[in-house]
């Protein structure tokens, strides 16, 4: 079912006025209201290796409810003046709300039209717009002639966990959506390679400067693990496999992941609540009874978090991950 809902709503959001509606609904109820702290780590360190100058102006574009936009500012000098932008007017109310350090404005904002940038960030962003060739131009619209961007987003190239598992399926990579993996958010319309945000860069006479990539394996099997139950007979349904053999394989790794998730549970339960920002009388019940329970699962979901991190420290400039960080210099 959620499968056959994605095939309806996701072509929808190559429609600029569909695709706004469509995230103001979205931020109106809480979506990425916040990040992992292990996410918010990588982003800080990632930039920090940057080797920016001192000074600058830099624009989180696509910035959400601005948690990112924040951990630019703690990682980027004092000297650099740090902006975010986003086509959805709730997250921007959001932002300026619980962010007064930073600066956020609207997309179309007339007041930024003209303003140009040293630096351009962007979070998970490339996936989801409507119009590819248009967003790079605005990006472009928006950076002086000497300037730089960071990238991040899914990445679609060979090797990872996540593209050996869509292997097995008869539906895995969809064309029709630029390639975009089977149990993808509805909200993404494509599944980008370096190879082709590479090509698409030069265009605008931008050159990769650096590259890192995280969840060649262990990263992957982190996050599929916090994402319940439900994803996970999602991610390992064999119902379309390309045959008996990937049968057996998507079955074998949906028990697994369940197990893994089972054992884990309690703790990401536990800390999720801890982590909300309006936190009611039944979070901390919630928090209070799950204690006992957190115990026993925190040894497994630290032991994950750290060969996740292992992973990231030892294999960053593998291309065989499943999102990649992408630096441009022009």
């Amino acid at each position: 079912m959620r499968m056959a809902m994605q095939q309806q709503k996701t072509p929808q959001l190559y429609n600029e006025h569909m695709a706004v509606a469509f995230y103001q609904e979205r931020y109106g109820h809480g979506y990425m209201d916040e990040w992992p702290i292990e996410k918010k780590r990588r982003i800080f360190e990632v930039i920090r290796r940057l080797e920016l100058p001192d000074v600058g102006d830099i624009l989180d574009f696509g910035c959400g409810n601005g948690v990112l936009t924040d951990v630019i500012r703690q990682a980027l000098p004092l000297g650099w003046k740090v902006y975010g932008t986003d086509i959805s007017e709730i997250a921007i109310k959001n932002a300026k709300k619980r962010y007064p350090e930073c600066i956020f404005f609207v997309t179309d904002d007339k007041e930024f039209i003209g303003k140009r940038f040293d630096f351009l960030f962007t979070h998970h962003v490339l996936e989801h717009v409507y119009s590819l060739p248009q967003i790079i131009e605005e990006i472009n619209d928006r950076l002086k002639d000497k300037s730089t961007i960071l990238h991040i987003l899914p990445c679609g190239n060979e090797g990872s966990f996540e593209h050996s598992i869509c292997l097995l399926r008869k539906d895995g990579i969809n064309p029709l959506f630029e390639n975009r993996f089977f149990f993808e958010d509805e909200g993404h319309v494509r599944r980008l390679s370096t190879e082709q945000l590479v090509a698409l860069s030069k265009e605008n006479n931008f050159i990769l400067a650096k590259e890192y990539y995280s969840n060649q394996f262990y990263g992957a099997i982190d996050w599929i693990t916090q994402s319940g139950p439900s994803f996970v007979r999602l991610f390992t349904d064999a119902s379309l496999a390309i045959d008996e053999a990937a049968k057996i394989k998507l079955n074998k790794m949906h028990y697994k992941l369940l197990f893994l998730w089972s054992l884990r549970f309690p703790a990401d339960f536990v800390e999720s609540r801890l982590r909300k920002r309006n936190r009611t009388v039944r979070d901390y019940i919630f928090v209070i009874l799950g204690l006992p329970l957190y115990v026993l699962a925190k040894p497994m979901d630290h032991y994950l978090k750290r060969k996740a991190l292992t992973e990231w420290n030892k294999r960053k400039t593998e291309q065989n991950g499943s999102e990649m960080y992408l630096f441009f210099k022009r």
